[in-house]
């Protein structure tokens, strides 16, 4: 008779860091928010409960789970695999240590009474849950070498970087430029309607992950006209928040910091680059095709408890048009203050 090992599952704790980290690094399905510095950060940021879970197989971990329980104005109480993060759910070595973690998480999800769960799942899996299909990623392989990088854009783009470089923009990097970005960034999610996160939230990341953050700024004669902060991580570089003054618009930044982005990459070593995700033909979501990269959906699936569907949280929302259009007339100091302190509820 087979002997079949047993998996157990565990509540993370503090001195389960390394072996976590570790699982994380080898596996195929682990991606960088699945570290678990992320509990410290939005712990510490939000002040959301966490619930990370991991499985064991001969006390060896083979699968996890990082959790949070939060409350949206939107949506109510719910359980979320990864607030704040565009990947998340379970990372786990098969498709018996998957189920047992969303078991797991299922009945977490009854417990503590939140209305669903939601497992930001990058790729598709087995599991039998409703999805939406808002998001979409895009990411592309890196050239071999740092002056291919703007050979590998379309035309247009090529043109568009060009422009950048002929206003003699200049590219920086630092994480001592995290206050001057972060003013920058504050604009640009103004402009398009949405509340800003509080500084503390990038400080508390560049802490817990020195290794994997970086910051980058688009000077032009000496002032900061557009910047992007970005994550490191297993051969892939990540721009991960990002803005730009709209008075400078016409110099190109964006495309001209992309480039020296993707530049930057090759230089270092990594092999990809992932541009992150943006809702369906949005204007974030056509500049990534602009500069050649192919939209990938991705599959957020839900476990309901109380709701007939999945939730729509997002700017998409037409409940949420009032309010953006409003958000956008409302001076910069206001949004800043009201939003460092909402956003918590309205996490993307």
């Amino acid at each position: 008779m087979e002997n079949k090992e047993i998996i157990e599952l565990r509540r993370y704790v503090e001195t389960d860091d390394t072996s976590w980290d570790d699982y994380v690094s080898r596996s195929k399905e682990g991606m960088f928010f699945h570290l678990s510095g992320w509990k410290k950060v939005l712990g510490k940021t939000y002040g959301y409960l966490p619930y990370f879970i991991y499985a064991e197989r001969d006390r060896k971990i083979c699968g996890v789970l990082p959790l949070f329980l939060m409350r949206s104005f939107l949506s109510g109480k719910a359980m979320v695999s990864l607030p704040f993060c565009v990947y998340g759910g379970i990372c786990a070595d098969d498709e018996e240590v998957q189920n047992k973690l969303f078991d797991e998480a299922k009945s977490l999800t009854r417990k503590l009474r939140a209305n669903y769960l939601e497992l930001r799942h990058k790729t598709r899996t087995s599991l039998r849950l409703p999805a939406t299909d808002i998001y979409y990623t895009f990411i592309k392989e890196l050239p071999n070498e740092k002056k291919r990088c703007l050979d590998t854009l379309p035309r247009k783009a090529r043109a568009a970087a060009r422009k950048g470089i002929e206003y003699g923009l200049e590219f920086h990097s630092g994480c001592e430029l995290i206050k001057e970005f972060f003013d920058i960034y504050a604009v640009s999610v103004r402009n398009l309607g949405s509340p800003v996160f509080p500084f503390r939230y990038l400080e508390n990341i560049v802490k817990e992950f020195p290794e994997n953050t970086d910051v980058f700024l688009v000077r032009h004669k000496g002032k900061g006209i557009a910047g992007v902060f970005t994550f490191f991580y297993k051969g892939t570089v990540m721009p991960y928040y990002a803005g730009s003054l709209p008075e400078h618009f016409a110099m190109q930044p964006n495309n001209f910091m992309y480039l020296k982005l993707m530049e930057y990459g090759v230089e270092h070593g990594y092999r990809y680059f992932d541009f992150g995700r943006s809702k369906f033909d949005t204007g974030a979501y056509r500049f990534k095709e602009f500069n050649g990269f192919t939209a990938q959906p991705l599959n957020y699936q839900y476990y309901l408890n109380g709701l007939e569907s999945p939730p729509n949280t997002t700017s998409a929302n037409p409940k949420l048009k009032l309010a953006i259009e409003l958000w956008k007339k409302t001076p910069l100091l206001i949004t800043n203050f009201i939003g460092s302190r909402m956003i918590k509820f309205t996490p993307p």
